[in-house]
Protein backbone atom coordinates (compact mmCIF):
# COMPACT_ATOMS: atom_id res chain seq x y z
CA UNK A 1 0.00 0.00 0.00
CA UNK A 2 2.85 2.37 0.88
CA UNK A 3 4.44 1.78 -2.53
CA UNK A 4 1.15 2.54 -4.33
CA UNK A 5 0.75 5.80 -2.41
CA UNK A 6 4.31 6.82 -3.29
CA UNK A 7 3.69 6.08 -6.98
CA UNK A 8 0.42 8.02 -6.88
CA UNK A 9 2.14 11.05 -5.29
CA UNK A 10 4.84 10.91 -7.95
CA UNK A 11 2.22 10.83 -10.73
CA UNK A 12 0.36 13.77 -9.20
CA UNK A 13 3.60 15.73 -8.87
CA UNK A 14 4.58 14.89 -12.43
CA UNK A 15 1.12 15.88 -13.67
CA UNK A 16 1.26 19.31 -12.13
CA UNK A 17 4.86 19.77 -13.25
CA UNK A 18 4.05 18.98 -16.88
CA UNK A 19 0.69 20.75 -17.03
CA UNK A 20 1.41 23.68 -14.72
CA UNK A 21 -0.01 26.94 -16.01
CA UNK A 22 2.14 29.49 -17.73
CA UNK A 23 2.75 32.49 -15.49
CA UNK A 24 2.98 36.04 -16.83
CA UNK A 25 4.24 38.93 -14.73
CA UNK A 26 3.20 42.18 -16.40
CA UNK A 27 3.15 45.90 -15.68
CA UNK A 28 6.89 45.89 -15.05
CA UNK A 29 9.92 47.88 -16.18
CA UNK A 30 12.11 45.02 -17.34
CA UNK A 31 15.76 45.15 -18.41
CA UNK A 32 18.08 42.33 -19.43
CA UNK A 33 21.28 42.04 -21.43
CA UNK A 34 20.53 39.50 -24.18
CA UNK A 35 23.20 38.68 -26.74
CA UNK A 36 25.16 41.76 -25.74
CA UNK A 37 22.23 44.15 -26.14
CA UNK A 38 20.01 45.83 -23.58
CA UNK A 39 16.44 44.61 -24.02
CA UNK A 40 13.54 46.48 -22.42
CA UNK A 41 10.22 44.72 -21.79
CA UNK A 42 7.03 45.08 -19.75
CA UNK A 43 6.02 41.42 -19.33
CA UNK A 44 7.68 38.05 -18.87
CA UNK A 45 6.16 34.57 -19.38
CA UNK A 46 7.62 31.46 -17.79
CA UNK A 47 6.65 27.85 -17.19
CA UNK A 48 8.24 24.92 -15.35
CA UNK A 49 11.00 27.21 -14.12
CA UNK A 50 12.10 28.37 -17.59
CA UNK A 51 11.58 31.61 -19.48
CA UNK A 52 9.16 31.31 -22.38
CA UNK A 53 9.23 34.86 -23.68
CA UNK A 54 9.65 38.50 -22.74
CA UNK A 55 7.95 41.42 -24.45
CA UNK A 56 4.63 43.27 -24.47
CA UNK A 57 1.76 42.08 -22.28
CA UNK A 58 -0.75 42.01 -25.15
CA UNK A 59 1.55 39.81 -27.23
CA UNK A 60 2.14 37.39 -24.36
CA UNK A 61 -1.59 37.35 -23.47
CA UNK A 62 -2.50 36.33 -26.98
CA UNK A 63 0.12 33.62 -27.08
CA UNK A 64 -0.61 32.18 -23.62
CA UNK A 65 -4.36 32.71 -23.23
CA UNK A 66 -4.84 30.67 -20.04
CA UNK A 67 -1.78 32.00 -18.23
CA UNK A 68 -1.76 32.93 -14.57
CA UNK A 69 -1.38 36.73 -14.50
CA UNK A 70 0.58 38.62 -11.85
CA UNK A 71 0.51 42.42 -11.77
CA UNK A 72 4.07 43.67 -11.22
CA UNK A 73 2.69 47.02 -9.99
CA UNK A 74 5.20 49.04 -12.04
CA UNK A 75 8.17 47.47 -10.30
CA UNK A 76 11.47 47.07 -12.10
CA UNK A 77 12.60 43.57 -13.08
CA UNK A 78 16.17 42.44 -13.68
CA UNK A 79 17.84 39.07 -14.18
CA UNK A 80 18.96 37.52 -10.91
CA UNK A 81 22.31 39.01 -9.93
CA UNK A 82 25.42 36.83 -9.75
CA UNK A 83 28.22 37.51 -7.28
CA UNK A 84 31.26 36.04 -9.01
CA UNK A 85 33.52 36.03 -5.95
CA UNK A 86 32.43 35.65 -2.33
CA UNK A 87 33.15 33.56 0.74
CA UNK A 88 29.92 32.07 2.03
CA UNK A 89 31.25 30.42 5.19
CA UNK A 90 33.15 33.59 6.05
CA UNK A 91 29.89 35.52 5.78
CA UNK A 92 28.04 32.84 7.74
CA UNK A 93 30.52 32.91 10.62
CA UNK A 94 30.11 36.65 11.09
CA UNK A 95 26.90 35.89 12.94
CA UNK A 96 28.98 34.49 15.82
CA UNK A 97 32.02 36.77 15.48
CA UNK A 98 33.00 40.39 15.99
CA UNK A 99 32.30 42.61 13.01
CA UNK A 100 34.71 45.55 12.75
CA UNK A 101 33.84 46.52 9.18
CA UNK A 102 34.05 50.28 8.57
CA UNK A 103 34.99 51.09 12.19
CA UNK A 104 37.01 54.29 11.95
CA UNK A 105 39.19 54.20 15.06
CA UNK A 106 41.18 51.84 17.25
CA UNK A 107 39.31 53.11 20.31
CA UNK A 108 35.90 52.25 18.88
CA UNK A 109 37.22 48.85 17.76
CA UNK A 110 38.33 48.04 21.29
CA UNK A 111 34.94 49.06 22.68
CA UNK A 112 33.16 46.75 20.23
CA UNK A 113 35.52 43.88 21.08
CA UNK A 114 34.98 44.34 24.81
CA UNK A 115 31.22 44.33 24.41
CA UNK A 116 31.43 41.09 22.42
CA UNK A 117 33.59 39.54 25.15
CA UNK A 118 31.05 40.53 27.78
CA UNK A 119 28.14 39.22 25.72
CA UNK A 120 29.78 35.84 24.92
CA UNK A 121 31.20 34.52 28.20
CA UNK A 122 31.27 30.90 27.00
CA UNK A 123 33.39 31.40 23.89
CA UNK A 124 36.78 29.69 24.13
CA UNK A 125 38.32 32.11 21.58
CA UNK A 126 37.31 35.68 20.79
CA UNK A 127 37.17 35.81 17.00
CA UNK A 128 36.28 38.46 14.47
CA UNK A 129 37.28 40.28 11.32
CA UNK A 130 36.95 43.54 9.44
CA UNK A 131 39.47 45.89 11.08
CA UNK A 132 41.20 48.29 8.73
CA UNK A 133 43.98 50.46 10.08
CA UNK A 134 43.86 52.56 6.89
CA UNK A 135 40.62 54.07 8.26
CA UNK A 136 42.19 54.99 11.61
CA UNK A 137 44.08 58.13 12.55
CA UNK A 138 47.76 57.53 11.88
CA UNK A 139 46.96 54.45 9.75
CA UNK A 140 49.31 52.29 11.83
CA UNK A 141 48.87 48.60 12.51
CA UNK A 142 47.51 47.84 16.01
CA UNK A 143 49.45 45.60 18.39
CA UNK A 144 48.85 42.86 20.94
CA UNK A 145 49.26 45.51 23.65
CA UNK A 146 46.05 47.19 22.49
CA UNK A 147 44.11 43.95 22.90
CA UNK A 148 45.76 43.22 26.21
CA UNK A 149 44.04 46.29 27.71
CA UNK A 150 40.71 44.45 27.41
CA UNK A 151 39.16 42.60 30.34
CA UNK A 152 39.58 38.96 29.37
CA UNK A 153 42.00 36.10 29.82
CA UNK A 154 40.92 34.46 26.56
CA UNK A 155 42.85 34.38 23.30
CA UNK A 156 41.79 36.96 20.73
CA UNK A 157 42.28 36.59 16.97
CA UNK A 158 40.90 39.17 14.54
CA UNK A 159 41.36 39.02 10.77
CA UNK A 160 41.92 42.19 8.81
CA UNK A 161 39.18 43.35 6.43
CA UNK A 162 40.92 41.71 3.45
CA UNK A 163 41.48 38.42 5.31
CA UNK A 164 45.22 38.62 4.64
CA UNK A 165 46.44 39.71 8.08
CA UNK A 166 45.53 38.80 11.64
CA UNK A 167 45.75 40.64 14.97
CA UNK A 168 46.40 38.58 18.11
CA UNK A 169 46.58 39.32 21.80
CA UNK A 170 49.42 37.97 23.94
CA UNK A 171 47.30 35.00 25.08
CA UNK A 172 46.79 33.83 21.49
CA UNK A 173 50.50 34.33 20.77
CA UNK A 174 51.37 32.34 23.89
CA UNK A 175 49.11 29.44 22.86
CA UNK A 176 50.60 29.45 19.35
CA UNK A 177 54.15 29.84 20.70
CA UNK A 178 54.84 32.42 18.03
CA UNK A 179 57.99 33.68 19.74
CA UNK A 180 59.91 30.66 18.46
CA UNK A 181 59.42 31.73 14.83
CA UNK A 182 61.59 34.09 12.82
CA UNK A 183 60.29 37.33 11.35
CA UNK A 184 60.02 36.13 7.77
CA UNK A 185 58.22 32.94 6.71
CA UNK A 186 57.68 31.57 3.20
CA UNK A 187 54.72 33.54 1.89
CA UNK A 188 54.14 35.27 5.21
CA UNK A 189 55.46 37.91 7.57
CA UNK A 190 55.43 38.44 11.31
CA UNK A 191 55.44 42.19 11.92
CA UNK A 192 57.95 43.24 14.57
CA UNK A 193 58.72 46.58 16.20
CA UNK A 194 62.00 48.52 16.09
CA UNK A 195 63.44 46.26 18.79
CA UNK A 196 62.53 43.14 16.83
CA UNK A 197 59.67 42.20 19.17
CA UNK A 198 56.57 40.65 17.64
CA UNK A 199 53.68 43.11 17.51
CA UNK A 200 50.80 40.63 17.21
CA UNK A 201 50.25 41.24 13.48
CA UNK A 202 50.68 38.21 11.23
CA UNK A 203 50.43 38.52 7.44
CA UNK A 204 49.28 35.88 4.94
CA UNK A 205 50.94 32.48 5.56
CA UNK A 206 52.14 33.61 8.98
CA UNK A 207 48.50 33.75 10.06
CA UNK A 208 48.45 29.95 10.19
CA UNK A 209 50.75 30.04 13.22
CA UNK A 210 47.78 31.26 15.25
CA UNK A 211 44.73 30.11 13.28
CA UNK A 212 45.70 26.42 13.39
CA UNK A 213 45.18 26.47 17.16
CA UNK A 214 41.58 27.68 16.97
CA UNK A 215 39.06 24.96 17.64
CA UNK A 216 35.45 24.80 16.53
CA UNK A 217 33.03 26.22 19.05
CA UNK A 218 30.73 23.58 20.52
CA UNK A 219 27.10 23.46 19.47
CA UNK A 220 27.74 25.39 16.23
CA UNK A 221 25.43 24.25 13.44
CA UNK A 222 27.51 25.13 10.39
CA UNK A 223 24.92 23.80 7.96
CA UNK A 224 22.33 26.15 9.43
CA UNK A 225 24.77 29.07 9.33
CA UNK A 226 25.57 28.50 5.65
CA UNK A 227 21.91 28.06 4.74
CA UNK A 228 21.03 31.31 6.53
CA UNK A 229 23.85 33.11 4.73
CA UNK A 230 22.55 31.91 1.36
CA UNK A 231 19.04 33.05 2.26
CA UNK A 232 20.47 36.43 3.18
CA UNK A 233 22.18 36.67 -0.21
CA UNK A 234 18.85 35.86 -1.86
CA UNK A 235 17.27 38.78 0.00
CA UNK A 236 19.87 41.05 -1.64
CA UNK A 237 18.91 39.90 -5.12
CA UNK A 238 21.72 37.37 -5.54
CA UNK A 239 20.50 34.22 -7.28
CA UNK A 240 23.96 32.75 -8.03
CA UNK A 241 27.24 32.99 -6.16
CA UNK A 242 30.78 31.76 -6.72
CA UNK A 243 32.22 30.50 -3.42
CA UNK A 244 35.88 31.34 -3.86
CA UNK A 245 37.86 28.67 -2.04
CA UNK A 246 36.23 26.02 0.11
CA UNK A 247 37.46 23.17 2.28
CA UNK A 248 35.86 19.85 3.16
CA UNK A 249 33.42 21.36 5.65
CA UNK A 250 31.69 23.46 2.98
CA UNK A 251 32.09 20.76 0.33
CA UNK A 252 30.25 18.24 2.48
CA UNK A 253 27.53 20.72 3.44
CA UNK A 254 26.88 21.79 -0.15
CA UNK A 255 26.67 18.21 -1.32
CA UNK A 256 24.20 17.41 1.47
CA UNK A 257 22.05 20.48 0.79
CA UNK A 258 21.83 19.80 -2.95
CA UNK A 259 21.00 16.16 -2.30
CA UNK A 260 18.13 17.34 -0.09
CA UNK A 261 17.09 19.96 -2.67
CA UNK A 262 17.41 22.68 -0.05
CA UNK A 263 20.00 25.02 -1.58
CA UNK A 264 18.17 28.38 -1.69
CA UNK A 265 20.35 29.85 -4.49
CA UNK A 266 22.77 28.53 -7.11
CA UNK A 267 26.37 27.88 -6.01
CA UNK A 268 29.49 27.62 -8.14
CA UNK A 269 32.29 26.19 -6.04
CA UNK A 270 36.04 26.74 -6.18
CA UNK A 271 38.02 24.16 -4.24
CA UNK A 272 40.72 25.68 -2.05
CA UNK A 273 44.14 24.64 -3.37
CA UNK A 274 45.49 24.99 0.17
CA UNK A 275 43.14 22.33 1.55
CA UNK A 276 44.78 19.30 3.12
CA UNK A 277 42.07 17.20 1.46
CA UNK A 278 42.25 18.77 -1.99
CA UNK A 279 43.09 15.42 -3.56
CA UNK A 280 40.09 13.85 -1.86
CA UNK A 281 37.74 16.50 -3.27
CA UNK A 282 39.33 16.33 -6.72
CA UNK A 283 38.91 12.56 -6.75
CA UNK A 284 35.14 12.99 -6.88
CA UNK A 285 35.60 14.95 -10.10
CA UNK A 286 33.71 18.00 -11.34
CA UNK A 287 30.03 18.01 -10.39
CA UNK A 288 27.00 19.83 -11.74
CA UNK A 289 23.28 19.92 -11.12
CA UNK A 290 20.79 22.77 -11.45
CA UNK A 291 21.85 24.41 -8.17
CA UNK A 292 25.40 23.23 -7.43
CA UNK A 293 28.44 23.26 -9.66
CA UNK A 294 31.90 22.19 -8.50
CA UNK A 295 34.30 22.91 -11.34
CA UNK A 296 37.11 25.21 -10.25
CA UNK A 297 40.24 25.30 -8.12
CA UNK A 298 41.17 28.51 -6.32
CA UNK A 299 44.84 29.49 -5.99
CA UNK A 300 46.44 32.36 -4.08
CA UNK A 301 49.42 33.97 -5.75
CA UNK A 302 49.88 36.92 -3.38
CA UNK A 303 48.38 38.81 -0.47
CA UNK A 304 46.48 42.10 -0.30
CA UNK A 305 47.39 45.72 -0.92
CA UNK A 306 46.27 47.01 2.48
CA UNK A 307 48.66 44.72 4.37
CA UNK A 308 51.39 45.24 1.72
CA UNK A 309 51.21 41.59 0.80
CA UNK A 310 50.26 42.18 -2.85
CA UNK A 311 53.23 41.07 -4.97
CA UNK A 312 54.58 44.06 -6.90
CA UNK A 313 57.18 44.33 -9.65
CA UNK A 314 58.79 47.29 -7.86
CA UNK A 315 58.86 48.13 -4.13
CA UNK A 316 55.99 49.84 -2.32
CA UNK A 317 56.16 53.62 -2.31
CA UNK A 318 55.38 53.78 1.40
CA UNK A 319 57.64 50.88 2.36
CA UNK A 320 60.59 50.55 -0.04
CA UNK A 321 62.01 47.51 1.73
CA UNK A 322 59.31 45.19 0.38
CA UNK A 323 57.69 44.15 -2.87
CA UNK A 324 55.01 42.07 -1.14
CA UNK A 325 54.58 38.33 -0.72
CA UNK A 326 53.96 35.21 -2.76
CA UNK A 327 51.53 33.06 -0.80
CA UNK A 328 51.81 30.14 -3.22
CA UNK A 329 54.73 29.73 -5.58
CA UNK A 330 54.43 29.97 -9.34
CA UNK A 331 55.80 26.44 -9.55
CA UNK A 332 53.09 25.01 -7.28
CA UNK A 333 50.26 26.83 -9.04
CA UNK A 334 51.29 25.97 -12.58
CA UNK A 335 51.99 22.33 -11.70
CA UNK A 336 48.53 21.93 -10.18
CA UNK A 337 46.78 23.90 -12.94
CA UNK A 338 48.46 21.80 -15.65
CA UNK A 339 47.73 18.52 -13.86
CA UNK A 340 44.02 19.20 -13.53
CA UNK A 341 43.20 21.10 -16.73
CA UNK A 342 42.92 17.86 -18.69
CA UNK A 343 40.12 16.74 -16.34
CA UNK A 344 38.14 19.92 -16.92
CA UNK A 345 39.05 21.87 -13.78
CA UNK A 346 39.06 25.61 -14.31
CA UNK A 347 41.53 27.69 -12.33
CA UNK A 348 40.97 30.98 -10.54
CA UNK A 349 44.18 32.63 -9.34
CA UNK A 350 43.97 35.30 -6.67
CA UNK A 351 46.24 38.07 -7.94
CA UNK A 352 46.29 41.60 -6.54
CA UNK A 353 49.73 43.02 -7.37
CA UNK A 354 51.15 43.59 -10.84
CA UNK A 355 53.81 40.88 -10.37
CA UNK A 356 51.19 38.32 -9.28
CA UNK A 357 49.00 39.23 -12.24
CA UNK A 358 51.93 38.88 -14.64
CA UNK A 359 52.71 35.44 -13.26
CA UNK A 360 49.05 34.42 -13.55
CA UNK A 361 48.99 35.50 -17.19
CA UNK A 362 52.16 33.52 -17.84
CA UNK A 363 50.65 30.38 -16.29
CA UNK A 364 47.43 30.67 -18.29
CA UNK A 365 49.28 31.40 -21.54
CA UNK A 366 50.99 28.01 -21.40
CA UNK A 367 49.32 25.43 -23.70
CA UNK A 368 49.36 22.91 -20.84
CA UNK A 369 46.81 25.06 -18.99
CA UNK A 370 44.33 25.14 -21.85
CA UNK A 371 41.49 22.98 -23.10
CA UNK A 372 38.39 23.87 -25.10
CA UNK A 373 36.15 23.24 -22.10
CA UNK A 374 37.61 25.52 -19.45
CA UNK A 375 37.79 29.27 -18.94
CA UNK A 376 40.50 30.33 -16.53
CA UNK A 377 40.10 33.39 -14.35
CA UNK A 378 42.22 35.88 -12.48
CA UNK A 379 40.46 36.63 -9.22
CA UNK A 380 40.70 40.37 -8.45
CA UNK A 381 43.02 41.37 -11.35
CA UNK A 382 43.47 44.48 -9.29
CA UNK A 383 46.79 46.09 -10.23
CA UNK A 384 48.12 45.15 -13.65
CA UNK A 385 51.16 46.55 -15.41
CA UNK A 386 49.85 48.62 -18.30
CA UNK A 387 51.78 46.53 -20.80
CA UNK A 388 50.13 43.33 -19.50
CA UNK A 389 46.52 44.46 -19.94
CA UNK A 390 46.30 43.33 -23.56
CA UNK A 391 47.68 39.88 -22.69
CA UNK A 392 44.56 39.10 -20.64
CA UNK A 393 42.40 39.19 -23.77
CA UNK A 394 45.07 37.55 -25.94
CA UNK A 395 44.98 34.52 -23.65
CA UNK A 396 41.17 34.58 -23.19
CA UNK A 397 41.48 35.07 -19.44
CA UNK A 398 38.40 36.19 -17.52
CA UNK A 399 38.89 39.09 -15.11
CA UNK A 400 36.92 38.34 -11.95
CA UNK A 401 36.80 41.78 -10.31
CA UNK A 402 35.08 43.47 -7.39
CA UNK A 403 34.02 47.08 -8.05
CA UNK A 404 33.69 48.07 -4.39
CA UNK A 405 37.38 47.25 -3.87
CA UNK A 406 38.23 50.36 -5.88
CA UNK A 407 36.01 52.63 -3.80
CA UNK A 408 37.30 51.08 -0.56
CA UNK A 409 40.95 51.28 -1.61
CA UNK A 410 40.91 54.74 -3.21
CA UNK A 411 42.31 56.47 -0.10
CA UNK A 412 45.07 53.90 0.38
CA UNK A 413 46.11 52.68 -3.07
CA UNK A 414 48.08 55.75 -4.14
CA UNK A 415 49.94 55.77 -0.81
CA UNK A 416 50.99 52.18 -1.43
CA UNK A 417 52.03 52.25 -5.09
CA UNK A 418 51.96 55.84 -6.37
CA UNK A 419 49.96 57.49 -9.12
CA UNK A 420 51.87 56.04 -12.07
CA UNK A 421 51.11 52.41 -11.26
CA UNK A 422 47.41 53.21 -10.94
CA UNK A 423 47.23 53.38 -14.75
CA UNK A 424 46.58 49.65 -14.76
CA UNK A 425 44.72 49.45 -11.46
CA UNK A 426 41.00 48.63 -11.24
CA UNK A 427 41.07 49.17 -15.02
CA UNK A 428 37.55 48.07 -15.87
CA UNK A 429 36.85 50.19 -18.94
CA UNK A 430 40.31 49.62 -20.38
CA UNK A 431 39.84 45.85 -20.09
CA UNK A 432 36.33 45.98 -21.54
CA UNK A 433 37.54 47.98 -24.54
CA UNK A 434 40.14 45.28 -25.16
CA UNK A 435 37.34 42.69 -25.23
CA UNK A 436 38.02 41.12 -21.83
CA UNK A 437 35.07 39.49 -20.07
CA UNK A 438 34.66 40.97 -16.57
CA UNK A 439 32.71 38.93 -14.01
CA UNK A 440 31.85 41.17 -11.06
CA UNK A 441 31.42 40.26 -7.42
CA UNK A 442 31.97 41.68 -3.95
CA UNK A 443 34.50 39.42 -2.19
CA UNK A 444 32.16 39.36 0.81
CA UNK A 445 32.71 39.47 3.76
CA UNK A 446 35.74 41.60 2.80
CA UNK A 447 33.15 43.97 1.33
CA UNK A 448 29.42 44.11 1.94
CA UNK A 449 27.59 41.61 -0.28
CA UNK A 450 24.87 43.98 -1.54
CA UNK A 451 25.28 43.81 -5.35
CA UNK A 452 23.75 47.25 -5.84
CA UNK A 453 26.71 48.68 -3.93
CA UNK A 454 28.89 47.00 -6.54
CA UNK A 455 26.80 48.25 -9.45
CA UNK A 456 26.97 51.77 -8.02
CA UNK A 457 30.75 51.60 -7.53
CA UNK A 458 31.24 50.25 -11.06
CA UNK A 459 29.26 53.07 -12.63
CA UNK A 460 30.38 56.03 -10.47
CA UNK A 461 33.80 55.03 -9.01
CA UNK A 462 32.48 56.67 -5.84
CA UNK A 463 31.70 55.50 -2.33
CA UNK A 464 28.15 55.70 -1.00
CA UNK A 465 28.80 59.26 0.20
CA UNK A 466 29.39 60.02 -3.48
CA UNK A 467 33.04 60.77 -2.92
CA UNK A 468 35.29 61.75 -4.52
CA UNK A 469 33.42 64.27 -6.62
CA UNK A 470 33.35 63.07 -10.21
CA UNK A 471 34.66 59.63 -9.25
CA UNK A 472 38.10 58.13 -8.61
CA UNK A 473 39.94 57.77 -11.92
CA UNK A 474 36.57 58.11 -13.68
CA UNK A 475 37.97 57.17 -17.08
CA UNK A 476 37.57 53.56 -15.90
CA UNK A 477 33.83 53.86 -15.09
CA UNK A 478 31.49 51.24 -16.52
CA UNK A 479 28.18 52.16 -18.10
CA UNK A 480 25.05 50.85 -16.36
CA UNK A 481 24.68 48.28 -19.15
CA UNK A 482 28.28 47.10 -18.74
CA UNK A 483 27.93 46.89 -14.97
CA UNK A 484 24.69 44.87 -15.13
CA UNK A 485 26.27 42.63 -17.75
CA UNK A 486 29.23 41.96 -15.45
CA UNK A 487 26.90 40.94 -12.61
CA UNK A 488 24.73 38.70 -14.81
CA UNK A 489 25.57 37.13 -18.16
CA UNK A 490 29.35 37.67 -17.91
CA UNK A 491 29.43 36.01 -14.50
CA UNK A 492 27.42 33.12 -15.93
CA UNK A 493 29.89 32.90 -18.83
CA UNK A 494 32.76 32.70 -16.35
CA UNK A 495 31.13 29.52 -15.05
CA UNK A 496 30.24 28.05 -18.44
CA UNK A 497 26.55 28.59 -17.70
CA UNK A 498 25.69 31.37 -20.15
CA UNK A 499 23.27 29.05 -21.98
CA UNK A 500 21.27 28.48 -18.79
CA UNK A 501 21.61 31.63 -16.70
CA UNK A 502 22.51 35.29 -16.71
CA UNK A 503 19.86 36.74 -19.01
CA UNK A 504 16.13 36.42 -19.57
CA UNK A 505 15.90 34.52 -22.84
CA UNK A 506 13.63 31.65 -23.93
CA UNK A 507 14.76 28.34 -22.46
CA UNK A 508 16.89 29.82 -19.70
CA UNK A 509 16.06 29.54 -16.02
CA UNK A 510 13.53 32.11 -14.82
CA UNK A 511 15.87 33.64 -12.24
CA UNK A 512 14.96 37.29 -11.73
CA UNK A 513 14.41 40.00 -9.16
CA UNK A 514 11.88 42.78 -8.69
CA UNK A 515 13.30 46.03 -7.32
CA UNK A 516 11.97 49.43 -6.36
CA UNK A 517 13.67 51.57 -9.01
CA UNK A 518 14.87 51.35 -12.60
CA UNK A 519 18.67 51.58 -12.41
CA UNK A 520 18.79 52.71 -16.06
CA UNK A 521 16.59 55.74 -15.41
CA UNK A 522 17.67 57.20 -12.09
CA UNK A 523 20.68 59.33 -11.12
CA UNK A 524 23.68 57.03 -11.08
CA UNK A 525 24.55 58.17 -7.57
CA UNK A 526 21.32 56.57 -6.32
CA UNK A 527 21.89 53.06 -7.69
CA UNK A 528 23.19 51.81 -4.33
CA UNK A 529 19.88 52.71 -2.69
CA UNK A 530 17.98 50.13 -4.76
CA UNK A 531 15.88 47.80 -2.61
CA UNK A 532 15.06 44.23 -3.58
CA UNK A 533 11.35 43.53 -3.28
CA UNK A 534 11.19 39.95 -4.58
CA UNK A 535 13.66 37.26 -5.63
CA UNK A 536 12.60 34.44 -7.94
CA UNK A 537 14.61 31.34 -8.83
CA UNK A 538 13.40 28.80 -11.42
CA UNK A 539 10.08 30.62 -11.59
CA UNK A 540 9.47 30.40 -7.83
CA UNK A 541 9.43 33.30 -5.43
CA UNK A 542 11.97 32.58 -2.69
CA UNK A 543 12.08 36.03 -1.08
CA UNK A 544 9.62 38.87 -0.61
CA UNK A 545 10.37 41.98 1.40
CA UNK A 546 8.05 42.81 4.25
Amino acid sequence: MKTKISIFCFIITLHFSVFAKVTIIHNIHGNTINQGKQVVFDAIAFEDGKVLKIGKKDTLDNQYKSANLIDGQSKSLLPGLHDAHGHVFGLAKLKNEIDLMSVTSLEESLQIIQKFIDDHPNNAWILGRGWNQALWEGKKFPTFKDLDTLKTDKPIWLRRVDGHAGWANSKAMEIAKTSQYLKNLPGGEIIVDEQGVQTGIFVDNAMELVSEHIGVEKNTDNTKLIHEALEYLASLGITSVDDAGIDWLEYDIYKSLTKENTLPIRINVMLGSWSKVLDKMLAYGPYKDDFLQIHMIKYVSDGALGSRGAAMIKPYDDRPDTTGLFVQSKEFIQKTVFANAKDGWQAGIHAIGDKANRISIEIFSDPRAKTDKIRHRIEHAQIIDFEDLSRIKTNNIIASMQPTHATSDKNMAEDRIGRQRLRGAYAWQTLLKKGVVIASGSDFPVELPNPFYGLHAAVTRQDRDNQPKGGWIPVENMSVKQALESFTISAAYANRRENELGSLEPGKWADFILVDQDIFNIPKQDIWKTQVLETWIAGKQIFKSK
